[in-house]
């Protein structure tokens, strides 16, 4: 753990997002969830955005569906008994937040088109990401954008039908690092 406990719920989710973990996904996992498995059931304001970050590095090993997932977890946290506790109680918040990371894929067809001198979202259906789109239908999605906050405001609409707060959608933005990488200043 560190040295030093961050005071406030803010400052723990940036600690936890910023910590360096392996670059192999299976290990990245273990590494969050040693992290965050005594901090969510004491955190719960942050639970789940510190849930979303150890899940998605098991998402990225192609688990595509949410008993998976959830079973992987429980493997990963088996001598961890007062988190799977916290996790059985909110068995709903793993269901939301695969959906959560089911709708980034949306969003990886996302480029800068020099020519046009704006950020573009051409994402087609693609056959072999059938399997990865089990929670959330696959469509065809072309969209253009001027700015960072029109950006926001149509990533936004993606999560209307789930009732996710906007504060942990902005986060889910942040992790995705979509200003940084497409509307520099």
């Amino acid at each position: 753990m560190w040295k030093r406990a961050p005071k406030s719920n803010e400052k723990t989710y940036h600690r936890v997002r910023l910590t360096p973990v392996s670059g192999n996904c299976s290990c990245a996992a273990a590494d969050y969830f040693r992290l965050i498995a005594p901090l969510c059931p004491v955190k719960e304001d942050i639970a789940h955005s510190l849930l979303r970050l150890a899940m998605r590095p098991i998402f990225y090993m192609d688990v595509v569906d949410t008993e998976n997932m959830f079973a992987y977890i429980e493997y990963v946290n088996r001598n961890r008994p007062p988190f799977l506790k916290w996790l059985n109680e909110n068995r709903d918040m793993v269901d939301l937040i695969f959906k959560e990371l089911t709708i980034c894929l949306f969003f990886y067809a996302l480029r800068y088109d020099e020519e046009k001198k704006i950020v573009v979202l051409d994402h087609k259906v693609d056959e072999t990401m059938a399997y990865a789109f089990v929670e959330i239908q696959d469509r065809n999605i072309y969209k253009e954008f001027l700015s960072f906050s029109d950006f926001k405001e149509y990533y936004h609409s993606f999560f209307n039908e789930y009732g996710i707060a906007k504060s942990e959608i902005d986060r889910l933005i942040l992790e995705q690092d979509y200003e940084k990488r497409f509307f520099p200043s």
